[in-house]
């Protein structure tokens, strides 16, 4: 009897134990950029393909979340794949199983290699101001991953002339999990240089994530007053900052995060002092979130778009200490929360948001925002989308400045008139996609509303005026493309306040997009955007 059973332990159950699918061979089929089973397909494809560098094997293996002889796990491969069109590298992702046996699954890996390499002629308009100049992005440089951008600009807003940027940005830096981001910008207002590295969380079963930023910001800023004119202000601004954070669980995360900060400014005057300014900061955040991954298209634009649905929660309790007397000592505590869901073809999404400084028993820059976006399908190609976003602050006695032009969401309305401590600004857009292909573009329509409204803290929000504009939109979309570099967006709006049709508004991507994603953030000091131009 004891022989029967040891050679049932030694055959039969090892047999169960291999009788779970697995996965076999890994096969990467990298396909360029012009593939000739397509209809895009013309005679200086081959040239076309020369000239574009696809992107190496191994930067695809290093989004892999499995290896061969693994379970064959289908949410290991659907991650994958949303990682892989995260990148940016790809116009299409597609991950196939083939059966070897009942049990064996070769995995095949196909990507279609987006164009990265754009010489571009920029001309921006809106707002009464224009932006005429030139820039190479490189989005893939020699098939790694690297970004490169390079951009000369002449822009007429504050006459700021002529004004020049670099950016590289590495998303896995030497094959590690870290990322660096640099960013270097001048003009005869304002040099700015920014440099970070982190570790973010990669996987939705990543533990740890951790990382640093500094930022130098030295020129001039301006403050916009009411009677239309604008001051401009000496500022040099000098941040360092750090994280840590540790995850826990895998579908409905928790994390904890410590985040530092040391500020060093001055502003030119104690009249243009924000609020935290020349503090030290510790914040402790305990924040979770909550994901369900659904694959969508033509919301935004043709091409694929990975949406999540669920929610995210932060509390943050932190400490302010000045720096060279120069800052405050406060103590500060701050909450977020968002939840979206989706039925059949409606989508909601809303988030909340508070935080106060104290100091003793006396709240200091109390700030409340909500931001709330939707959108209902009518059917494929046509559906009405909207947002609407309000912040507000109390006690806050420093520095604000909030501008509702083109660039926050008011359309046909001159840059940097409209200014004030607080604001709300709505947007409806009904969006129409034509399924028109010409080549390698597509176009969509667009008929939108926009409402906004800016006002000062002892002004109540019923006493304040709100401007209007409406119009129609074109939208060509680049299929070669993603990210804003994809879509080129004309909008022509009529401004209610002077009846009349405003000057034609030309930028790149959408306005706004009608889903947002629940992610990780950071532990922040709310309410301390502060806009300049």
């Amino acid at each position: 009897m004891k022989k029967i059973i040891i050679l049932f332990i030694v055959l039969v159950i090892p047999y169960f134990a291999l009788c779970n699918e697995r996965v076999g061979e890994i096969f990467i089929n990298r396909i360029d950029v012009f593939d000739s089973t397509k209809s895009d397909w013309f005679f200086a494809a081959p040239l076309a393909n020369k000239l574009h560098a696809l992107t190496k094997e191994y930067i695809i293996e290093d989004e892999l979340l499995f290896s061969e002889k693994d379970d064959l796990d289908f949410e290991l491969l659907s991650e994958t794949a949303r990682n892989l069109r995260s990148t940016g590298l790809f116009t299409e992702v597609k991950i196939m199983l083939d059966s070897v046996n009942e049990y064996i699954y070769n995995v095949i890996i196909i990507t279609w290699d987006r164009w990265s390499t754009y010489p571009a002629f920029l001309f921006g308009k809106g707002g009464g101001n224009t932006s005429i100049g030139g820039r190479l992005s490189e989005l893939n440089f020699l098939g790694t991953g690297t970004q490169i951008h390079v951009e000369t600009l002449n822009r007429s807003e504050n006459n700021i002339g002529w004004q020049t940027a670099a950016a590289l940005y590495q998303r896995r830096l030497f094959r590690t999990d870290f990322a660096l981001n640099t960013y270097f910008m001048h003009n005869q207002y304002r040099d700015w240089q920014i440099l970070s590295i982190d570790k973010p969380y990669r996987t939705i079963s990543s533990e740890l994530s951790y990382g640093a930023y500094g930022s130098n910001n030295i020129g001039k800023d301006f403050i916009y007053w009411k009677s239309d004119s604008t001051a401009i202000v000496p500022t040099h601004e000098k941040t360092v900052s750090a994280y840590f954070s540790r995850a826990w669980m895998k579908k409905d995360r928790v994390f904890a995060t410590i985040y530092t900060e040391l500020q060093d400014v001055d502003r030119g005057g104690k009249m243009y002092r924000r609020a935290f300014d020349n503090s030290g900061k510790i914040l402790i955040a305990f924040s979770s979130v909550s994901q369900d991954f659904l694959i969508t298209n033509k919301l935004n634009t043709y091409q694929t778009e990975d949406m999540t649905v669920g929610g995210w929660g932060s509390a943050i309790i932190g400490k302010t200490f000045s720096l060279g007397s120069k800052g405050e000592n406060l103590y500060y505590v701050a909450g977020q929360g968002e939840r979206s869901t989706m039925r059949e073809n409606l989508y909601l999404f809303g988030r909340a948001m508070g935080s106060s400084g104290f100091d003793q028993n006396y709240g200091k820059y109390t700030y409340q925002e909500f931001y709330g976006l939707g959108f209902y399908r009518l059917n494929k190609e046509l559906l009405i989308g909207g947002r609407v976003r309000q912040q507000s602050v109390w006690n806050w006695n420093a520095a604000r400045q909030l501008i509702l032009d083109n660039d926050a969401g008011l359309r046909g309305y001159s840059a940097n008139r409209l200014t004030g401590d607080n604001r709300m600004v709505g947007n409806l857009e009904m969006r129409y996609f034509t399924d028109f292909p010409l080549w390698i573009f597509n176009f969509s329509g667009v008929l939108f509303w926009d409402i906004g409204s800016v006002w000062n803290q002892g002004t109540e929000i019923m006493k304040a005026k709100f401007h209007n504009s409406a119009g129609f939109g074109i939208r060509l979309h680049d299929t070669k493309a993603t990210g804003p570099s994809g879509i080129y967006r004309f909008d022509f709006a009529f401004n209610f306040d002077k009846m009349k049709f405003a000057e034609i508004i030309f930028s790149t991507d959408q306005l706004f997009s009608v889903f947002a994603k629940h992610e990780f953030k950071l532990p922040a000091m709310y309410g301390t955007e502060f806009d300049n131009e």
